[in-house]
């Protein structure tokens, strides 16, 4: 039976956008884009380090500080007015490495980590409640930065939402994250088998197990080894926040491995395509999850086989390959060298973060469309009413989003059967009445992420940190978002020849005129 579900209103938006930022197949324009207020100031903290040792520039050390500064005093758990201001004036100063700001950001660090969702279930208890999305939002980043996989707390928290046998409100579920947070990681032992191994099976290391050994391990656990084709494995011992969030980095373990192997001999490493858990009854496939990096201009213009040698766009998507399931390294330089190659240009002098404003931009004007479409089908599986017929007759994507802008202007109700949909309806209803007050705040939000991923850039390319505090919550945050900006940038690359700094341009532009005499639809933004 259900939760708070059939108690509470504002605790069933919570848990829809919950369900939507721990969802992996979330469309972009619903995932979560933010990192949380504990990751926010880890990162302030290494920033500190990075800039005393000429890494990051004082520019993106400000910037960065200044983001902090602001989610800080929104965030009720960090603690009360007067920890937040002690902390507000701690960052707004742009703390030293060792020095008096920066000790004082580090120890209420300690404090604000371990009480956080404590203190949120607080704020839950009392009469006058936060935006349900901040909520959520302070819920989801918290748990995903603490290192628990998407997977595994969609159906935990799905679970306790719609199975579990008691009533229970929506404080009493976010004291449970308490303690699911402050839960010590579990181990897992792990044989990852391998199909080819180069050099010499003596040499290996301890945790090394031969062919036979390998087919024993697998016997003694309950599995069939007979399908098998493998020359040994690697017996791991590994803690991690959920055996998903294990298979990630058992991953990156093979990754390096097969990096040292390509590097030292002639040969490659090949891993089998699964890896076997004890305890657990089948094995799991051995591949990074998807970031959700997705350009469908590349399907829907016929382009998926086409190349151009002369084309930055053809460049940049190639150097995005390695964003959507690559190792955090590769796949931060790759991310951030396509935003360049794309959106940089005479004039823009020696402040590179301006490629990732010029996406944030572009996603910004996406954002509309992307909702309005997903309503429109949304409404035609449902609906029964003229809307559905009008929407099923349009021919393309812009005039279904404008059937439905419209129908929501005129205070229609939708046939909408997800809660997640309902929600979308509520946010469009505000944009489509104020659309330049929430299209900029949707432009920061996403400037926020993309100059989050120039820092983790920096910091790899310049400092070689493979584990940055922030590196692998930069990348699953920024991810959905440059392959969004990209699938704008391709479609018009290939429709009708625009090239990326002219689409740029345009929707500064028109994004700048909103609600003036000169200015087009929220629709029509980037047409």
């Amino acid at each position: 039976m259900p939760l708070m579900l059939d108690v509470n209103p504002y605790g069933k938006h919570v848990a829809a956008c919950l369900s939507d930022y721990f969802g992996s197949s979330t469309p972009w324009q619903r995932r979560l884009w933010a990192v949380g207020t504990v990751m926010s100031l880890k990162e302030v903290l290494e920033g500190s380090d990075a800039v005393q040792s000429s890494i990051l520039s004082e520019a993106s050390f400000k910037d960065l500080c200044h983001a902090a500064e602001i989610v800080v005093g929104q965030d009720p758990g960090v603690g009360g007015s007067e920890e937040r201001r002690l902390l507000q004036a701690s960052l707004h100063v742009c703390p030293r490495a060792g020095g008096s700001d920066y000790i004082v950001i580090r120890q209420m660090l300690e404090r604000i980590e371990d009480g956080y969702l404590e203190r949120w279930a607080q704020v839950l208890s009392a009469p006058s409640l936060p935006s349900p999305e901040k909520t959520a939002r302070a819920i989801a980043t918290h748990l995903l930065d603490l290192g628990f996989s998407d997977t595994y707390l969609h159906r935990w928290w799905t679970y306790r939402v719609q199975h579990e046998p008691s009533l229970r409100s929506l404080a009493e579920l976010v004291r449970d994250t308490h303690a699911l947070a402050h839960r010590p990681e579990a181990k897992f032992e792990v044989l990852v088998p391998f199909i080819g191994v180069p050099g010499s099976h003596e040499s290996m290391p301890p945790n090394w197990r031969n062919s036979t050994e390998v087919s024993g391990w697998l016997r003694d656990n309950n599995f069939d080894p007979r399908e098998l084709r493998q020359s040994g494995g690697f017996l791991l011992s590994i803690s991690a926040r959920d055996v998903h969030a294990g298979i990630q980095r058992i991953s990156e373990f093979v990754e390096r491995l097969s990096a040292r192997v390509n590097l030292g001999s002639r040969s490659e490493l090949q891993p089998a395509d699964q890896v076997w858990i004890q305890k657990e009854k089948h094995p799991f496939p051995l591949r990074r999850s998807s970031r959700g990096v997705e350009i469908r201009a590349l399907a829907r213009e016929n382009k998926l086989y086409e190349q151009s040698d002369t084309s930055n766009v053809d460049a940049a998507l190639e150097l995005l390959g390695s964003l959507n399931e690559g190792p955090p390294g590769p796949a931060v330089a790759g991310g951030w060298a396509a935003l360049e190659a794309l959106l940089l240009g005479p004039g823009d002098g020696g402040d590179r973060r301006i490629a990732g404003d010029r996406l944030a931009t572009l996603v910004a004007c996406s954002f509309p469309r992307a909702e309005l479409t997903t309503l429109a089908y949304a409404h035609s599986n449902k609906g029964t009413d003229k809307l559905k017929s009008n929407i099923e007759a349009a021919n393309n994507n812009r005039s279904r989003s404008a059937l439905i802008a419209q129908a929501i202007i005129n205070g229609q109700a939708l046939a909408l059967s997800s809660e997640s949909d309902r929600l979308a309806e509520i946010r469009l209803r505000s944009l489509l009445s104020k659309p330049k007050l929430v299209l900029r705040d949707i432009e920061q939000y996403a400037t926020r992420t993309l100059r989050r991923l120039y820092r983790q850039r920096n910091l790899v390319l310049h400092w070689g940190r493979m584990n940055a505090v922030c590196l692998r919550a930069a990348l699953r945050t920024s991810a959905p978002l440059i392959g969004a900006g990209v699938d704008r940038i391709a479609h018009a690359w290939f429709t009708a020849g625009i090239n990326p700094l002219e689409l740029s341009a345009r929707a500064k532009i028109r994004l700048e005129l909103l609600e003036t005499s000169g200015g087009v639809s929220p629709i029509d933004l980037l047409e």
